[in-house]
């Protein structure tokens, strides 16, 4: 599920027990495709939004993980799984939309089911590509809006509100590949699918890589 970027004294600690919990099933249904996306990682990877630190078992131990995590109610679980799974973690409690790193400094970039949430993904996806060195990677899954007119987007119109409250800021309706298209790197692959599971306003995702 996507991560918060809010503070919020009741759902943030809510949010991050209930992450924490699904992991496994996360990792049933995103597995696959995170390891392919992760493979052959460098020694140092920044992640936009880790959460409760879901993605760090496909990650190799020892490798140094910069985690761009503003919501501090996840940081007790990203501590317990860096050490569960042997990664040098490093948390940054800033926005995706403003990141403190230098131009041109990181070789991989990862963010899985986040773009949903930050206040402005255009800027978010923009500080991703400054950071990145020339020929950088940024991999990504994110779940997006339905195609109008069909079940799941009726789905996602009824479910807005409630959805965005629960979450956090979490938006059904972005149009992520879009404003990935926009971004100007000079490779981007992207693969669009259905992820079916009980979590239906979020059934329709895209995932891919980008190149600087």
């Amino acid at each position: 599920m996507c991560t918060t970027f809010e503070n919020n004294s009741v759902r943030g600690p809510v949010n991050s027990w209930m992450f924490k919990m699904l992991s496994g099933y996360m990792n049933h249904l995103f597995g696959k495709s995170k390891r392919a996306l992760f493979k052959n990682h460098p020694q140092t990877v920044v992640e936009i939004g880790p959460g409760a630190g879901a993605n760090m078992r496909y990650l190799r131990k020892g490798t140094r993980l910069i985690a761009i995590e503003p919501n501090i109610h996840m940081h007790v679980n990203l501590k317990k799984s860096a050490t569960k799974y042997g990664i040098c973690l490093e948390i940054k409690t800033i926005v995706g939309e403003d990141m403190d790193l230098p131009d041109n400094s990181i070789e991989f970039v990862v963010c899985t089911l986040v773009m949903c949430t930050v206040s402005n993904p255009a800027q978010c996806i923009e500080q991703i590509k400054r950071i990145l060195k020339p020929s950088g990677v940024f991999v990504f899954i994110e779940h997006v809006r339905a195609k109008e007119k069909t079940i799941v987007s009726f789905v996602q119109n009824v479910t807005f509100k409630p959805w965005l409250w629960f979450f956090e800021g979490c938006n059904t309706k972005r149009d992520t590949k879009s404003m990935l298209e926009s971004a100007g790197f000079s490779s981007l692959s992207i693969e669009e699918y259905n992820s079916y599971s009980p979590f239906v306003p979020i059934t329709p995702q895209i995932r891919g890589r980008a190149i600087k």
